[in-house]
């Protein structure tokens, strides 16, 4: 079998793999008919160069993948917040990975060191987590990386900046389905990076982050097998403590109580104050009543309650819609943006890899540039000399 059979061949698994019909791609693709993908699978049509980068961008492959007929095989462990494997897993975990594989690019074509990731070599004790006093250790692991990181009284508001680029953590938002939230990975090559769903709401966004941070800090701690366990019966135990983290990281307990406090009137608390203080955090209202509950400020029993029939699930959505429709959904990470931008300008990218790595058209790159307050003509490369 020749090579261009070989590699048809190889396209087409990959679809079918993926549960694409012909139809879907071809349109991707822009072709007029399905019947020219079609003989390009079977071999008897040529693929051609800007086809085939297009095909690896559609399936979430790297296009050395395809150029050495799927020799190289992807070994990276990616941990999702639930067990189950789908088509849109395979698809996303194809698409997170290859991003990852990017940005380590850009980083090492522009002399960019990765982080040391200092704080995620804090030592953590796995015995501690498995104790009766673990929510308590957890709650302080939480205050030791919010003080080293300096991530101040509103953690939200810088956390993904903060990770990105003094942890070395590697952001990038990923559309998916509502079930599928977050994922993150730990890799040799490219080193951490976290996966967030663009789709969820900002504060839920926030809270994943955090999660994905608290199973980054013990990646080796746990075996897949612990951290699913019990999971079918509801949240996994370490599934709570990472909810128990990121409630804390978020939530700094004095700064929450004197918010706190400032909404109380006659000894009471309503549903919009409760609101206030959720969006001033930027956190989950549930997230926030729960972490309430826990330093002992709410009657548990009537909020119990509430949470069983749904009442604050729905205000939560009511009331907070407008204020999340009026944000832009994030995709790529401004640092990341910033590194293709810097490689391109630098000419150490070609205009096509650009348009590859942000995922805007080729003919859009003059727009995307001064969208981010470049031109394309302009020199700069002027140094100027440091006392």
């Amino acid at each position: 079998m020749d090579y261009q059979k070989k590699l048809g061949e190889l396209l087409r698994k990959e679809r079918e793999s993926l549960d694409m019909t012909l139809v879907e791609v071809s349109k991707k693709l822009d072709f007029n008919h399905y019947q020219t993908l079609s003989s390009i699978e079977v071999g008897e049509r040529e693929v051609k160069a800007f086809e085939l980068a297009k095909l690896s961008q559609i399936y979430g492959r790297n296009i050395d993948y395809f150029l050495n007929l799927g020799t190289l095989k992807e070994k990276s462990r990616i941990l999702w917040k639930s067990p189950e494997q789908t088509t849109q897993k395979s698809l996303i975990q194809r698409q997170f990975l290859l991003i990852c594989r990017q940005y380590h690019k850009l980083m090492e074509l522009l002399g960019e060191n990765e982080s040391t990731n200092a704080p995620l070599k804090f030592k953590i004790d796995k015995h501690e987590l498995l104790s009766e006093s673990r929510f308590r250790y957890v709650e302080d692991l939480a205050s030791h990386h919010s003080h080293i990181l300096n991530l101040g009284s509103r953690p939200a508001c810088s956390l993904s900046k903060i990770l990105e680029e003094n942890m070395g953590i590697k952001v990038i938002y990923l559309p998916m389905v509502s079930d599928i939230s977050q994922g993150c990975t730990v890799d040799p090559k490219f080193g951490t990076a976290a996966l967030i769903n663009e789709n969820n709401a900002p504060w839920r966004r926030s809270f994943d982050l955090c999660c994905t941070f608290f199973h980054l800090l013990t990646w080796n701690l746990f075996t897949e097998e612990e951290i699913y366990q019990d999971q079918i019966k509801g949240e996994s135990h370490i599934e709570k403590l990472a909810n128990n983290f990121a409630a804390a990281l978020l939530l700094p307990e004095k700064e929450l109580r004197d918010e706190f406090e400032k909404q109380i009137h006659e000894n009471s608390i309503t549903y919009l104050d409760f609101l206030q203080v959720a969006r001033d955090f930027n956190v989950p209202l549930d997230s926030l009543i729960q972490r309430l509950v826990h330093q002992g400020l709410l009657d548990n029993e009537k909020i119990h309650e509430d949470f069983e029939i749904g009442n604050l699930q729905d205000f939560d959505k009511k009331y907070r819609h407008s204020h999340w429709a009026e944000t832009t959904k994030p995709h790529l990470s401004s640092r990341y943006i910033s590194l293709a931008i810097k490689a391109y300008l630098s000419g150490k990218i070609t205009r096509e890899t650009l348009a590859d790595y942000v995922d805007v058209s080729y003919s859009s790159i003059p727009a995307f540039l001064r969208k981010y307050g470049y031109e394309e003509n302009e020199d700069y490369s002027s140094k100027y000399q440091t006392t």
